[in-house]
């Protein structure tokens, strides 16, 4: 490689030269593309992508020091491919690049903290995207405990006040055995919790920007972990 390319591997290419080349995959999401172009990815995504998991796992881990920080692919960074099998929308590629920490020993399901980056922005979320089954009904006990419950109130309502929003799985009505007008119903419908972002790529700072976010949405993690 040039001292050229080397450069924007170093400086550029994540996450800016990676959402320029995940923008060309959208407008060119066939296999033969993405083969001739496979050498472009590696050096843009894929492998900026393992340093960056490593990078900013290192300030994950001071917030949360059992944290898993494994960039092999398909554990800290995701694959490009999708799974067609049983899809209607037959594009083989995505066209966003997903990177993942996680506590536990297994990498899913756990919460965890996640990103995906696109063309033009970048998703952070922090949570439990599905919880097993085996913790589901811990985790509503949880939610109609005075205390945890309280605490998961709070400290998502300041989650919401700082601008980030609640998501997840979630069904229309409380789960069979709870009470429907419970003052925490909203919590009790969820099958996976989590806090997400979504943001304009920053011109520089990248890490810390991500960091920052991470670090405000911590507190969900910390809530979730303690359910095991």
């Amino acid at each position: 490689m040039s001292a050229a390319k080397m450069a924007e591997t170093k400086n550029d290419a994540f996450p800016h030269g990676a959402a320029r080349f995940l923008g060309q995959l959208r407008r060119n999401n066939r296999k033969d593309w993405f083969d001739v172009h496979r050498e472009e990815y590696e050096r843009l995504v894929l492998e900026p992508a393992k340093e960056f998991v490593i990078e900013l796992g290192a300030g994950l881990r001071k917030l949360r020091p059992k944290l898993q920080v494994d960039p092999r692919t398909n554990y800290g960074v995701k694959r490009i491919n999708r799974d067609v099998r049983f899809a209607r929308d037959k594009r083989p590629y995505k066209d966003h690049q997903t990177l993942w920490w996680w506590e536990g020993e297994a990498k899913d399901p756990a919460p965890g903290y996640w990103f995906d980056l696109t063309p033009t922005r970048v998703y952070l979320g922090v949570g439990w995207y599905m919880i097993e089954p085996a913790m589901l009904q811990r985790y509503r006990e949880a939610v109609i405990d005075d205390r945890r419950g309280h605490a998961l109130d709070r400290l998502v309502k300041a989650l919401e006040r700082k601008g980030y929003k609640l998501e997840g799985p979630a069904t229309k009505r409380v789960p069979r055995g709870f009470e429907p007008d419970h003052p925490r119903a909203r919590y009790l419908k969820y099958s996976g919790i989590y806090a997400g972002t979504e943001a304009k790529l920053p011109r520089s700072g990248f890490a810390a920007v991500c960091l920052a976010h991470y670090r405000a949405m911590t507190p969900l993690q910390e809530w979730l972990v303690a359910l095991r």
